[in-house]
């Protein structure tokens, strides 16, 4: 097994209630925009920086203060102490979010994901 860069035969997990976790915003693979029905969905694949043993999904929050623009922050949980034993997996978490209907059809929208962003015109 390979920790932190280092092989290892066997380690011993840490009780994450006992260390200090802080909200993070994840680093995003892709974005993108499916529009049917009216409706707009937002797929996102994220990853957890620390492995699954030391980071986990924590949610996304989505801000809509502009006509054309909305900007997505999607975060993440992690271990903040330093030196603890983390898995080598990095993996892609899936993320859907429906970003509703009543789009206007002659203007194109401009999604911003944690920086990433990508554009759509509603059908």
């Amino acid at each position: 097994m390979t920790i932190n860069g280092g092989l290892t035969i066997s380690f011993t997990a840490q009780d994450e209630t006992g260390l200090a976790i802080a909200g993070k915003e994840s680093p995003i693979e892709s974005v993108e925009v499916t529009a049917s029905d009216g409706e707009v969905l937002l797929t996102v694949v994220s990853r957890l920086p620390l492995g699954s043993s030391c980071s986990r999904f924590d949610g996304y929050q989505i801000n809509r203060r502009f006509i054309d623009r909305i900007e997505i922050t999607v975060t993440h949980l992690e271990i903040a102490e330093d030196n603890v034993p983390c898995t080598d997996d990095l993996p892609a978490v899936v993320t859907e979010i429906p970003l509703g209907g009543g789009f206007d059809f002659r203007r194109t929208y401009t999604v911003s994901v944690n920086g990433e962003e990508t554009a759509f015109t509603a059908n």
